[in-house]
């Protein structure tokens, strides 16, 4: 199989994924103009891209009637409105609210004459001279000329105005769609330098010249632009969805492990609480975050010291930390005492004073950022094994 087929089936398979992954979104996106414009992106590139595949293409030329070209024709349409709805949706996400509705409209008005102009160009070129398809050497035709600029043309001014709209557009706040439109601008300057190759050897083509390598097809040079341009423009479409997701899951494996030291030292204490299996990452860690917790309040409570975290918190101010770092240096060496109190003597006698008053957060992520603190002080910092040797002198 050639090669340009098979990374045509890889792209055409990449997308449908990603239209099946966007589908998830679909109520929210409904709800949402810049949403529902990328979610009819992704699925005007999967049919663009399914037409493109020859055994589709011929598939539907022989349904239709045979009709000269009218797959094509429909495969220039459905790749029109990729472009039109990639447009507004950057429009939406990117343009100044004072710029928005005048950018909005020139989009559409583009669209909407570009449409009948195809149409148009379609009678007069391919229509007219019974073509089955323009093929990948493109036809010495000046109709099927004009027919291919029309639509060409409409792309590229499509496209630049996305690179405008982007570059000169206000900062998005959110991250991963910020980094989607970035991946999209790339995709789509990729792709206008396809467009502009295209608008060059059709034109050459069309004035009745020939080139020697085809333009498109299974030995055409197309896929060496198309390629990398649908993956771009996939990627950045599908991160503004996956990406919290990514990022939250590998943020929940690090907090893990960085507990791993804390939850280890109060092993000791953790003897009454109930062994659990947690499945996923959130879960593993929330039973973490709990189990330190409860060793805390729990067979721990007696034994931490006010004394302790007064001394371990001057030291660490001594030594030039922040009052943070210094909160948690203090935590981590009260926690270091008090497990080894508990090791030495069980529990505590029933007279022992009040605890200090540890710190606690709002929210989940907070107590666990918070703990994950304690934890790495608990490890690193060497205030917490002074103050225990200095404790544990008569």
């Amino acid at each position: 199989m050639p090669v340009a087929s098979v990374v045509h089936f890889i792209a055409l398979t990449a997308i449908a994924a990603a239209v099946v992954y966007r589908a998830t979104t679909w109520r929210e996106d409904n709800k949402a103009p810049a949403g529902r414009a990328l979610s009819l992106t992704m699925v005007n590139l999967f049919a663009l891209y399914l037409l493109g595949w020859a055994p589709a293409y011929w598939l539907a030329y022989d349904l239709l009637g045979r009709v000269p070209s009218l797959p094509q024709v429909i495969q220039h349409v459905v790749w029109m409105a990729m472009s039109f709805y990639a447009h507004i949706f950057v429009i939406r996400v990117s343009a100044p609210a004072r710029q928005l509705r005048r950018r909005l409209r020139f989009g559409r008005a583009l669209f909407g004459a570009a449409l009948p102009l195809l149409l148009i160009g379609y009678v007069i070129g391919p229509l007219r001279i019974g073509l089955p398809i323009v093929g990948p050497s493109g036809t010495h035709d000046p109709g099927v000329l004009v027919y291919d600029l029309i639509w060409e043309t409409h792309n590229i001014i499509v496209l630049v105005d996305v690179l405008l709209v982007r570059w000169r557009g206000m900062t998005i706040e959110s991250t991963y769609l910020r980094i989607g439109v970035r991946f999209m601008g790339l995709g789509c300057l990729i792709w206008l330098v396809m467009l502009i190759h295209k608008v060059a050897y059709q034109t050459i083509v069309g004035l009745g010249y020939d080139l020697p390598y085809e333009e498109n097809g299974v030995h055409g040079i197309q896929f060496l632009f198309s390629a990398p341009g649908v993956c771009f423009l996939v990627i950045g479409m599908t991160i503004p969805s996956w990406g919290p997701r990514v990022a939250r899951y590998r943020h929940q494996r690090r907090a893990y492990r960085h507990l791993t030291p804390l939850w280890e030292a109060l092993a000791p204490a953790r003897t009454a609480i109930p062994v659990a299996a947690p499945r996923g990452p959130h879960a593993r860690l929330r039973h973490r975050v709990i189990g330190i917790r409860d060793a805390l309040v729990g067979p721990l409570r007696d034994h931490l010291d006010e004394n302790t975290i007064h001394l371990a918190k001057r030291e660490a101010m001594r030594s030039g930390l922040t009052d943070d770092d210094a909160q948690a240096v203090a935590e981590a060496a009260l926690i270091a005492a008090a497990v080894s109190a508990h090791s030495h003597s069980g529990s505590a006698s029933i007279t022992a004073p009040p605890a200090p008053r540890l710190r606690r957060e709002e929210n989940f992520d907070a107590e666990t950022a918070w703990l994950v603190k304690v934890s790495q002080a608990y490890r690193h910092s060497p205030i917490v094994p002074a103050v225990l040797r200095r404790q544990s002198l008569p």
